[in-house]
């Protein structure tokens, strides 16, 4: 129905006034708002806060001319009179994330020029075998299943694969991962040549990164790494009594020496050093970024442990959620990351956390409409040549989607089916565009189905948000302009 206005007694009303898709919430007694389709976010009056609920709560109901105008100001009166959401399946053919325009013929930073759907990013198996047995690894002690080392023949197939299959894409990325990969550094070396070289006759620029348990390190191994832009980002669990019963060496013996030397090592060489840290059993996520903070590292991200999928045999049923009794630490470690972020800001350094990636996102309006490449710009490569959706699913048979000597990628897959304002758990959620869905390995570890979100995750990922909605405004016009010159768009990389 179309809006009208009526005058009574010589004041003005609005009738059948419909409001954007928004989110409001109160936080430390100050009240914000979330244009949810606009990514555009508000800090009210506490006045302005209560006209807006009222008019939520009395649909329908007459709105004064003084209150429509504050809406309208605030841009969240919705004036089209049908607009189905638009479902944008090919919003993003090379990347996690789209711009708000869902149908322009760039996808993002990966993407060459149009929209044909291509693999972008190979996380290359080298070696299914590690020197740790970290006591949640969802590879099973880093086999897969399979086990064993990656060949020259079969790497050079899969770097050949990434060239063909990245269609028009202009730059794409070998991801070096594991097991542990450095138990094949000889491989990566040649890979890297390879690489290069593959990548100049197709008129491309590659780039390299690695995940470690950083224990294999040398300053060969580094000064390699360093020459060749390979950029590493680190399992750590931060301080030694979480990291030596998480992370323990395949003797028991603990592993936090080792790793914190090296890190040492590799702050020289790379300054704002990443690592990830996983909450597992009773350790408290606050005491992992302490750890980490300790350790030099200033890029930290950390989230919950994700169940084995491999082990399960026919019948098992799936386990509880354990991530529900970190709901609480997890917020108050995303407070704890808000504070960091901010100091770090106002001062012009650099340190990033999940409120910082949640923060750049509010400011850059770019939306995460899956929750990252998987299956669509990513690749996970086994040691045998088998094509998985990413690196977590290598070994699930079920979902392998072929072999670098054979598999072509053609067009949209299933994946492209899962785009946040489609899934049903996902499509009226407020976060939806900061979250894309969550992570389908952790999804499925839980619940089942890739496509259905755990609901303490999105509890955990609401109240980040709203967290970093309340630091948005902590910031002034020039501390907003350093994060835009400072952080790199990784959304899907980095969000837990």
């Amino acid at each position: 129905m179309l809006q009208y206005e009526i005058e009574h007694e010589g004041k003005k009303y609005f009738g059948n006034v419909a409001l954007k898709e928004i989110h409001r919430f109160e936080r430390g007694g100050e009240f914000y708002l979330l244009d949810v389709e606009g990514m555009v976010p508000h800090k009210l009056s506490e006045s302005t806060y209560a006209g807006i609920a009222s008019a939520l709560s009395n649909p329908g109901s007459l709105v004064p001319e003084a209150r429509m105008q504050v809406l309208r100001n605030l841009n969240l009166v919705d004036e089209e009179e049908d607009h189905p959401q638009e479902v944008p399946v090919n919003a993003t053919p090379n990347d996690a994330t789209a711009s708000a325009n869902p149908n322009e013929g760039e996808s993002g930073a990966g993407s060459g020029k149009g929209s044909e759907a291509g693999v972008v990013s190979i996380a290359l198996l080298v070696a299914q075998e590690c020197n740790m047995s970290c006591v949640y690894c969802y590879g099973q002690g880093g086999g897969y299943g399979e086990g064993g080392m990656m060949s020259e023949e079969t790497a050079f197939k899969a770097v050949d694969w990434l060239m063909e299959n990245s269609k028009k894409a202009e730059r794409v990325n070998v991801s070096f991962f594991g097991g542990e990969p450095l138990l094949n550094f000889p491989l990566i070396q040649k890979v890297v040549e390879y690489a290069k070289d593959a990548a100049h006759g197709k008129g491309k620029t590659v780039t390299f990164s690695i995940t470690t348990n950083a224990t294999l390190f040398t300053d060969d191994i580094i000064s390699f790494m360093s020459r060749e832009k390979i950029f590493p980002l680190v399992s750590f669990d931060g301080p030694h009594e979480i990291q030596n019963r998480q992370r323990p060496f395949k003797d028991g013996g603990g592993s936090y020496d080792t790793v914190r030397a090296n890190i040492r090592k590799l702050l020289d060489v790379y300054p704002q050093l990443a690592a990830r840290g996983i909450v597992y059993g009773d350790a408290n996520p606050l005491a992992i970024e302490a750890g980490m903070r300790e350790a030099g590292l200033t890029s930290c991200y950390i989230g919950p442990y994700s169940p084995v999928i491999l082990s399960r045999k026919e019948g098992d049923t799936i386990p509880g959620c354990e991530e529900e009794k970190i709901v609480e630490p997890m917020i108050e470690l995303a407070s704890k990351e808000k504070e960091d972020f901010l100091s770090a800001v106002k001062n012009r350094r650099v340190t990033d956390n999940w409120i910082a990636v949640l923060t750049h996102m509010l400011i850059s309006g770019k939306k995460l409409y899956f929750g990252c490449g998987v299956g669509k710009g990513m690749a996970g490569i086994s040691v045998s040549g088998d094509i998985y959706p990413c690196h977590r699913f290598v070994g699930q048979e079920e979902l392998k989607m072929g072999n670098v000597d054979s598999y072509c990628v053609e067009g949209l897959n299933e994946y492209y089916r899962a785009v946040v304002c489609s899934i049903p758990g996902c499509r009226f959620c407020w976060a939806r565009y900061f979250c894309g869905g969550g992570c389908f390995y952790h999804n499925k570890a839980y619940t089942g189905d890739m496509h259905r979100p755990v609901s303490s995750s999105c509890e955990i990922k609401e109240a980040a948000l709203e967290i970093a909605i309340s630091a948005y405004f902590e910031m002034d016009e020039s501390d907003r302009e350093f994060l835009k010159a400072n952080y790199s768009d990784k959304s899907e990389e980095k969000i837990p």
